[in-house]
């Protein structure tokens, strides 16, 4: 078997965009209690929904969703490949975060439709990561 090669937009070869099936979100529960309690982020092809818990171990856990009404079963898979990919390039945006703010963040990308390109998702991906670390950030500052 081949070994996997580092990306080339890595900074350094110790450093390596990886994203364990630990760092996953799932579980019925897990989306439920995210739905059920969560905030919004918005861009034209994304939205973010991500739900904050008090010292929850430092965790985050990702989500990627697709739902059924932007395609049939290909479509859907390519999304949340696209959506996984743009995420594991750019996680390091967040990584951080709980043990900064001390918080654990569950938090999951839901695809508005299916027709994306990985630049656009790249690029909304980013935004959306850079304005939940903001708002995480100057609600956990003291003031």
């Amino acid at each position: 078997m081949r070994e996997k090669e580092l990306s080339n937009l890595t900074d350094s070869p110790e450093r390596r965009f990886t994203l364990p099936k630990s760092h996953i979100l799932r579980g019925r529960r897990n989306f439920e209690g995210l739905f059920s309690s969560s905030s919004i982020l918005k861009s034209p092809n994304l939205n973010l929904r991500y739900a904050t818990y008090p010292n929850a171990d430092k965790k985050i856990l990702v989500g990627f969703i697709a739902p059924k009404k932007i395609g049939k079963a290909v479509q859907r898979i390519r999304t949340k490949r696209l959506l996984r990919e743009a995420y594991r390039l750019n996680q390091h945006i967040i990584t951080e975060l709980p043990t900064i703010a001390e918080i654990g963040l569950h938090y999951a990308f839901v695809a508005k439709r299916s027709d994306l390109t990985f630049e656009m998702v790249q690029n909304e991906v980013i935004s959306l990561l850079e304005q939940l670390r903001e708002r995480l950030l100057s609600k956990n500052s003291p003031s």
